[in-house]
């Protein structure tokens, strides 16, 4: 075989949109010259054509482990790494690529994309911005500007570059997208919801038509159309499904209905006052923010990190790495017999962990904010006993009717509320093992009213800062005057970005009919936490 010949083949295919053909003269090479990099280049951008994305990944990451400096392959590799759903080991080979100027504004929409989905979303705007310097008329970079300038709350600007895409390209989808939330936003809803009808059916990928038909649940919501907004949300969360078809929670990780239902029995039979006790004291400065998902966690936490001497670490699942198959046999058992030196080693992964996340050392507490560590107190009693531990709790029935219409990433146990029903058990199963915890709990623990919260929030922070030891500061209140202050990351930017206001308070009253099979789950948990029974009877809708 002539190698040179052969090569100059590959690369004709390559160029000619022939990528299977360029697979198979690489693979010819690469049989009789193992290891050959510039075979290697042709067949990892051949694979990515031809939609071989990991062979695309193993070849490119080769070639750029020996040469970092072929800006191509940097590039190239950078790229395959984004869609092999890699987004953060693609950025140090995108940023490198930039030092090509075949490359300066692809490199640049590859990064944006990777930062997009690492919530990096400021960094990804200067990408954007940087590209319409260039090309000021890519109306689909207009339009996803736009999108992040929205999810930043920086409204203004977003109304400006999305009528910019819209002139360019009135069919965008991103860009109408961006219309019709900016509308319902600013209380437009007849015109957002024309808008959604009208754009839903000609979405392809069915993630986004999920997305509109959720963002047509709130216009219809906000018209009081509560029928129609639940069958928006409900026909949202179909397609959802249909997008992730058999996406279930593995049976065996921390959030599981399987595995809450194991550390429930457990917990029974093993009652904390029974575990051996650590004879070592931690170093504080941690707390934790619980309550489950929708209950009001990320306006407290928008309000606490107003604190000079408070930083909120927002929903990082720093206990992943201590998390073991709570469904094998005796692995919570030897939880309670931890020792020690096992319990020492154990608070140094957590803080290990908690460190690559701050941003900002100087403040004395720090508050680890994950709403479903509310099924992990026995964890977090264990290792850290005397951090304080606060849980903001909400009706239940208002909680499930909001996690049931929001649009979340459907990771971990999020699959569970795609339904309304999986959603109460879900309800159900996580305070059957957080209210035993909490009873023999020796952490100390504040417990707070998101409905108290909204409606006095001053003495409800008052409160709350005392429980933390800390001295009362008037700049707590500074969210309350900003109108929401830093963006969040979580779904609830938007309500976060308002002043406070009592609206989403009884909401689940207009759907009391789409609720009544799940009110036998539900009730006890409404009475448990001092909610007036009669608040789940049911009213006009």
């Amino acid at each position: 075989m002539d190698i040179s010949e052969s090569l100059q083949q590959a690369l004709h295919y390559l160029q000619t949109g022939a990528p299977a053909k360029c697979v198979c003269v690489c693979d010819e090479i690469l049989t009789e010259s193992p290891g050959l990099i510039q075979a290697l280049y042709l067949r990892g951008c051949a694979a990515f054509q031809k939609g071989g994305i990991a062979q695309s990944v193993n070849d490119l990451e080769i070639v750029h482990g020996n040469h970092p400096e072929h800006l191509h392959a940097a590039f190239y590799l950078g790229r395959s790494l984004r869609a092999a759903g890699r987004p953060e080991d693609a950025l140090a080979p995108l940023q490198l690529a930039l030092g090509e100027d075949e490359f300066a504004v692809h490199a640049r929409y590859e990064l944006a994309t990777c930062l997009t989905r690492l919530r990096r979303r400021p960094e990804a705007i200067d990408h954007y911005q940087d590209i319409l310097t260039r090309q000021p008329h890519n109306a689909q970079v207009a339009a996803n500007l736009a999108s992040l300038l929205e999810r930043e709350n920086r409204l203004n600007e977003a109304e400006s570059w999305t009528g910019k895409a819209l002139l360019m390209n009135p069919a965008n989808e991103t860009a109408r997208m961006t219309r019709a939330t900016l509308d319902r936003r600013g209380g437009k809803y007849p015109e957002a919801a024309q808008e959604l009808r009208s754009l839903i059916p000609e979405i392809d990928k069915l993630t986004n038509r999920s997305i509109a038909w959720n963002q047509l649940g709130q216009c219809l919501e906000g018209q009081g159309n509560w029928d129609e907004a639940f069958n928006a949300f409900s026909e949202s969360n179909q397609v959802m499904n249909r997008d992730h078809a058999g996406s279930v929670p593995d049976p065996r990780s921390p959030h599981s209905l399987q595995t809450l239902a194991r550390i429930q029995e457990w917990l029974q039979d093993n009652p904390m006052a029974d575990w051996n006790e650590s004879t070592t004291n931690d170093t504080g400065g941690i707390a934790f923010l619980v309550g489950f998902p929708r209950s009001g966690t990320t306006l407290l936490d928008r309000m606490l990190r107003a604190h000079p001497d408070i930083e909120v670490v927002e929903e990082k699942s720093l206990f992943s790495l201590l998390h073991q198959d709570w469904s094998e046999p005796g692995t919570l058992e030897e939880l309670a017999d931890l020792n020690d030196a096992q319990i020492a080693d154990a608070r140094n992964i957590y803080r290990r962990e908690m460190s690559r996340h701050r941003r900002q050392p100087q403040r004395s507490l720090v508050i680890d904010k994950l709403p479903l560590n509310l099924a992990y107190l026995f964890l977090i009693r264990r290792l850290f006993p005397e951090a304080p531990v606060i849980f903001l709790q909400r009706h239940p029935m208002d909680v499930c009717i909001s996690c049931f219409s929001q649009a979340f990433e459907l990771e971990g146990s999020m699959t569970y509320f795609l339904d309304m029903q999986q959603t109460a058990q879900y309800y159900n199963a996580v305070m059957q093992v957080a209210v035993p915890s909490m009873e023999q709990v020796g952490s100390p623990l504040h417990q707070l009213r998101y409905e108290d919260l909204v409606a006095e929030p001053q003495d409800q922070l008052m409160a709350l800062i005392s429980f933390l030891a800390l001295e009362w500061h008037d700049s707590t209140l500074e969210y309350l005057q900003q109108g929401g202050g830093e963006t969040s990351n979580t779904p609830s930017y938007q309500q976060v970005s308002q002043p406070l206001h009592t609206q989403s308070i009884g909401k689940w009253r207009h759907y009391s009919r789409q609720l009544e099979s799940s009110v036998s789950l539900l009730q006890p948990w409404v009475k448990r936490f001092g909610y007036q029974e009669s608040d789940t009877g049911s009213v006009p809708v």
